[in-house]
């Protein structure tokens, strides 16, 4: 098993997050690790779908349980403006927002909305009368590629940084032939790619910033946590308590499997422990 930094350019605008505030759809400003999970398993499918043609059903069932606790290890990805390094998710005065690494200047989410996220205003129309059916009209917010208005330390495009653990011999190959990807909402319409421009192992650095000490994860007391990380007992925390589904969509309809709480991303709480494994963003408690 391997640690590995994984760099995705971003082609196309993303929506991520299900947040919906009357008919607009918000974007969540950072990818989940259960997105980006959702992502590379079903770009492996689609690498080895010819193999998986040749197994029977039941058989079928058995590899895509397995496939899918490849790439379970993985982190939430985090903007970059630069490819290199990493905007660190914190709280300030009770509001989110990142850290920009260089100056350590504070970023809040509202102007980072500001510089990244449109909006698409989208409705149905009635094929016949070309109106607008009722109750039809929604608005969905997009983290576009660049900013919509000029922006210090800003390069080219942005950029998306986070990390696996994965089994080198099965999948080291697989993740360096790895093109782009698509995440997201409305991939179907031209939306979500991403293109995977750098695959590496950890430095001192990324270490560092993503609390690696070995092949475990170990909480920084009172550090912007870049994880969302699970509780069940007593604890002072800046930051957010979360109730996080984990939902199963590979049937026709969504499954919820359990809900837990969670100190959110960016949170900075007061107790520390090694007990934790890496499981779609999460920090959980190891049973």
């Amino acid at each position: 098993m391997g640690w590995y930094k994984l760099v995705f350019k971003q082609k196309q605008p993303i929506h991520v997050g299900s947040a919906k505030w009357g008919v607009v759809k918000e974007t969540d400003i950072f990818i989940p690790g259960s997105t980006m999970w959702g992502a590379l398993t079903n770009t492996y499918l689609q690498a080895k779908k010819d193999e998986i043609k040749k197994i029977d059903e039941k058989e079928y069932e058995n590899n895509l349980k397995k496939i899918g606790e490849y790439f379970v290890k993985i982190s939430n990805f985090f903007p970059s403006f630069d490819r290199k390094n990493v905007l660190q998710p914190t709280y300030r005065k009770g509001e989110f927002g990142y850290l920009i690494p260089d100056t350590k200047e504070f970023l809040p989410e509202d102007k980072f909305r500001f510089y990244f996220v449109d909006t698409l205003v989208q409705t149905a129309i009635e094929p016949v009368t070309r109106q607008a059916k009722d109750e039809s009209l929604h608005e969905l917010d997009y983290i576009l590629p660049k900013p919509k208005q000029k922006l210090e330390y800003f390069r080219d495009n942005l950029y998306w940084i986070g990390i696996i653990q994965i089994n080198e011999k099965k999948l080291k190959n697989f993740l360096k032939n790895v093109k782009n990807i698509f995440v997201g909402a409305d991939v179907r319409y031209g939306y979500g790619e991403l293109e995977l421009v750098s695959v590496s192992p950890l430095d001192d650095n990324d270490k560092n910033f993503w609390w690696i000490n070995g092949n475990n994860i170990e909480i920084k007391m009172n550090e912007p946590s870049p994880y969302f990380i699970e509780t069940k007992n007593k604890l002072e925390l800046e930051g957010e308590l979360l109730l996080i589904p984990d939902m199963d969509f590979r049937g026709g309809t969504p499954k919820l499997i359990e809900a837990k709480f969670f100190a959110s991303i960016g949170s900075k709480i007061d107790s520390s422990t090694e007990d934790l494994e890496l499981y779609k963003g999460k920090l959980l408690l190891k049973k």
